[in-house]
């Protein structure tokens, strides 16, 4: 039997390729002749540099790095890949991530998305034409004035003032006009592509500031000010570049970035996980496969809206292949992932044990479940036998 182990990360527990391991252990424990190719997955956010490093079904990846001016100013080192010499991953969290910086130093009117054109600034001088951009686990909400900076975009208020690098959230309630004299030249002879996983428009209740802002560190009367600095800056831009992307899905994303790689770069949205199965040529090894291992730390309702156990099972299910979903919880609503090609879930939890128990023995939980579930589906091989 050869079985795909797609699994993402359990989130304060163990990572991807932690889980990935401790399933293969389980099956193999119990059937030493299983075949098992072990496949750690993200959904194409935070954490995707670290699941392509961990792969070794990418081939031809170089890891580089550069120092760029953070979320608040300070100078990182923030990582990136290269493909050969025509195509380059990104991760906006390693330039301008929330976790960067300490929850009580937070402060989103003030961070800014500088550092990330900064990296994007790097690539186009290398000469790399296809950027993968993994959206995600930002510290932003400027809407993306701060990665345009960084790629020559220039920005004035009402008095013709240049509002200086980097500009922040706080600076889009000043943006009167733009100049795009200065972006670099090979943005347009150029394809990005970024990864997200959220469907919330610029403005409004679902918006970036408003659904995103809080875990941010914006107050609500942060929240106000921002909010009214992105109508601003959306209608300054809508005019100017006869674009309006607010209602687009992923407008929203990571502070307002989405709709800024749709105005700077014209830049494709694309689901994370269809990004990073496509990056680790999945399809290979799910179509050869007998059955596919699949999940996460919970799984419920909301894991259908671009999660990465649902996108492995959709690629499983254009080659007519079982797919067997492992979670830490099962949570509201997860049976409706019975209609998102999951044919059979699986919580690792063996009883009530507290939630401190099952995060710190998650690679255990994990292997004896795998076990668990490789002497039924043996149970009815042997009943169909008969």
């Amino acid at each position: 039997m050869n079985i795909v182990i797609a699994v993402d990360s359990f989130k304060g527990s163990c990572t991807a390729q932690q889980a990935c391991e401790a399933i293969a252990s389980g099956l193999i424990r119990y059937c030493p002749d299983i075949t098992t190719n072990q496949l750690p997955i993200a959904d194409g956010g935070e954490g995707l540099l670290q699941i392509l490093n961990a792969s070794p079904l990418l081939k031809g990846k170089t890891n580089r790095k550069m120092a760029v001016t953070g979320p608040y100013g300070q100078q990182i080192n923030a990582e990136y890949i290269t493909l050969g010499k025509d195509k380059a991953i990104v991760e906006m969290a390693q330039a301008c991530g929330l976790e960067l910086t300490p929850k009580t130093l937070r402060n989103a009117p003030k961070a800014s998305s500088y550092g990330l054109g900064q990296l994007i600034n790097q690539v186009l001088d290398e000469g790399i034409r296809h950027i993968i951009i993994g959206l995600g686990g930002s510290a932003t909400n400027d809407g993306g004035i701060g990665f345009a900076q960084a790629l020559g975009v220039q920005f004035f208020d009402k008095d013709n003032n240049l509002i200086p690098e980097p500009a922040t959230g706080e600076d889009l309630i000043r943006i009167y006009r733009i100049d795009l004299g200065k972006l670099h030249p090979a943005v347009k002879d150029s394809r990005f592509e970024a990864s997200c996983d959220v469907n919330n428009p610029l403005l409004g209740p679902n918006g970036a500031t408003h659904i995103y802002g809080p875990q941010k560190g914006a107050n609500q009367q942060q929240l106000q000010q921002l909010e009214m600095g992105m109508v601003n800056y959306h209608r300054v831009l809508c005019h100017q570049l006869n674009n309006d992307t607010n209602l687009t899905p992923g407008a929203g994303a990571a502070g307002g970035m989405g709709a800024a790689l749709m105005w700077f770069t014209q830049a494709k949205l694309r689901p994370g996980i269809e990004l990073v199965l496509e990056l680790l040529n999945a399809e290979s090894l799910i179509r050869n496969a007998d059955l596919v291992i699949t999940g996460e730390g919970k799984l419920d309702k909301q894991s259908s809206f671009g999660k990465a156990p649902v996108g492995v099972a959709n690629l499983a299910a254009a080659y007519n292949k079982p797919v067997i979903a492992l979670a830490g919880t099962l949570g509201d609503g997860s049976e409706t992932l019975y209609q998102h090609n999951i044919n059979a879930m699986w919580s690792i939890c063996p009883g009530p044990i507290s939630l401190e128990n099952s995060m710190k023995n998650a690679e255990a939980l994990l292997s004896d479940t795998a076990e668990a579930l490789i002497r039924t589906i043996h149970i009815g091989m042997r009943l169909k036998a008969q």
